[in-house]
């Protein structure tokens, strides 16, 4: 990779930077994210999906080509082809986490899901490492605020339960994003999203344990099936929840036979 060109892609976004007022970066304060002015004169925020690395440097000029096909056009977010940047965190997780990654996930993640991004202002740019961004905007500086609870980071805690099912004698509920396709696809160009979420309920508790997300990169979309946050499946379109049950059902019978070890019922 290291001898293969690095070009800036413009990368679409809905909300455009003003061209003269410099960023404002808040790192874990409690949310890292990036504070800007728009062109019509309101705030807007970037967080990120799984942020790995952020750096902020000065200077006018953009730090990568355009690649041929953007060339001339406008851009204040990029994502960087060929990362060297993106590489070398990389190189350094795998050789220091290796199978610890993630408590048990897969390092190669970062070279199947991450982007190397960059932010371009007047006369500052923001280089970020992560799955992911997400933009909001209000009348106001958003600043530390917790993210709001539809964000698609905060996945779909808000919702009520569409549906329940049983298996192993465990009562399990499901929620369901009721976004419709096309628009959950164009926002998964920006960052994961969630299209449904299923949780057992056991001594009180109703927390989800599976999820499957949407994410497009490139074009090309993908649905992962996670674990605890860690992806066992993946798919190119959007599986139905018969699609997905035969790991959760051999899951919850894991769960059923170390309860049953435990002395406990499952209900």
């Amino acid at each position: 990779m290291d001898n293969l060109a690095q070009f800036a892609h413009r990368h679409e976004v809905s909300v455009r930077a003003d061209t003269v007022e410099s960023p404002i970066v808040h790192y874990c304060d409690p949310i890292t994210a990036i504070h800007f002015t728009t062109d019509n004169g309101r705030w807007g925020r970037v967080t990120f999906e799984r942020l790995d690395s952020i750096k902020v440097s000065r200077g006018e000029h953009a730090p990568f080509p355009s690649h041929p096909n953007d060339a001339g056009a406008f851009r204040w977010v990029s994502t960087i082809s060929n990362s060297a940047w993106l590489r070398e965190r990389y190189d350094y997780k795998k050789r220091y986490y290796g199978s610890a990654y993630n408590f048990g996930g897969s390092i190669d993640e970062m070279l199947d899901e991450y982007f190397h991004y960059v932010f371009s202002f007047h006369d500052e740019v923001v280089e970020a490492i992560a799955a992911g961004i997400w933009i909001d905007v209000d009348d106001a500086m958003i600043g530390g605020r917790e993210l709001d609870v539809s964000h698609p980071l905060k996945g779909l805690a808000h919702l009520d339960a569409a549906e329940h099912f049983e298996s192993s004698g465990i009562r399990c509920f499901v929620r369901r994003n009721p976004m419709p396709n096309a628009e959950l696809e164009a926002a998964a160009a920006l960052c994961s999203q969630t299209v449904l979420e299923v949780g057992a309920e056991l001594d009180g508790r109703s927390t989800p344990s599976w999820s499957l997300t949407r994410r497009v990169k490139n074009g090309i979309g993908r649905s992962y099936l996670r674990h605890f946050g860690n992806t066992t499946e993946t798919y190119t379109g959007i599986p139905s929840l018969a699609d997905i049950r035969p790991p959760i059902d051999q899951w919850l019978a894991e769960v059923r036979e170390r309860r049953r070890q435990m002395g406990k019922t499952c209900l």
